[in-house]
């Protein structure tokens, strides 16, 4: 007694050889199904910018999982490429959605920067030092609004002359000589922005570089202001403080290092 045998073949090629056709194996590509999940991933560069990275990976696996087949399977579809479509797809989605985010959070910031470093440079234009200085000042060491600033600065200036001497060493100056520098500029002066604003991140710290010239010239007097974004989580808002106001020098960079 004899029994036929069934040469080891998928279900469907058998199905197929009924017919008159014989077909071969579907291939699988595994890397489409791991570039889907790298892409569901990378969803999180909407919160964390550096993830795009890893949408970047999705779309370099994806692309791999979408190559040629092996010379005798074409016209072979391999399980997976589907897969790996949806991720590309997923991928620069999820990508461009950061990208716009980040992008329009920097603009947003770098436009709020300026527009206070320009409110800066108009107080220390009128002449209002005392109160340029207390801009530079983080909120909670700023004075209250019913304190007499000028009574307070004046009092707090006889008092370091006194000490200065009594002790006979000269007397220290406070006062800042940039924001001086800025009351030889009347009020309405039109300020040009030199460059872009430059927002950054320092050390966990939002921060933003203004660089405000006097006029369109090369040789025009500029001042550089650096900024700080400080976001007070008690009372969910948010305030500018002007860290540094200085004039703007190029620095000096070696061309090279022998």
């Amino acid at each position: 007694m004899t029994t036929d045998s069934t040469s080891p073949r998928t279900l469907g090629a058998v199905m197929s050889s009924e017919t008159g056709y014989e077909t071969q194996d579907t291939p699988l590509r595994i890397s489409g199904f791991i570039a889907l999940i790298l892409a569901l991933i990378s969803g999180f560069a909407t919160v964390a910018l550096p993830m795009v990275l890893v949408g970047i990976l999705a779309l370099i696996i994806a692309l791999f999982a979408l190559r040629k087949n092996r010379p005798g399977m074409e016209g072979v579809r391999p399980v997976g490429t589907g897969v790996a479509k949806v991720a590309i797809i997923v991928a620069s989605f999820f990508m461009a959605c950061s990208l716009a985010r980040y992008g329009s959070k920097y603009q947003t910031l770098g436009s709020q920067a300026e527009y206070f470093a320009r409110q800066f440079v108009r107080v220390a234009s009128s002449g209002n030092e005392i109160y340029a200085r207390e801009l530079q000042k983080r909120y909670v060491n700023r004075y209250l609004k019913t304190m007499p600033l000028e009574v307070h600065y004046e009092n707090a200036r006889r008092q370091r002359e006194e000490q200065s001497r009594r002790e006979g060493t000269e007397t220290y100056q406070e006062e800042d000589s940039t924001v001086s520098d800025l009351a030889k500029y009347d009020v309405d002066h039109e300020w040009v922005l030199w460059r872009p604003v430059r927002v950054y991140n320092h050390y966990g710290q939002q921060k933003a570089e203004v660089i405000l010239a006097a006029g369109p010239e090369e040789n025009a007097y500029r001042l550089r202001l650096e900024l700080d974004y400080l976001v007070h989580k008690e009372r969910g808002s948010s305030e500018w403080h002007v860290a540094t106001a200085t004039p703007f020098h190029e620095r000096i960079v070696a061309e090279s290092i022998l």
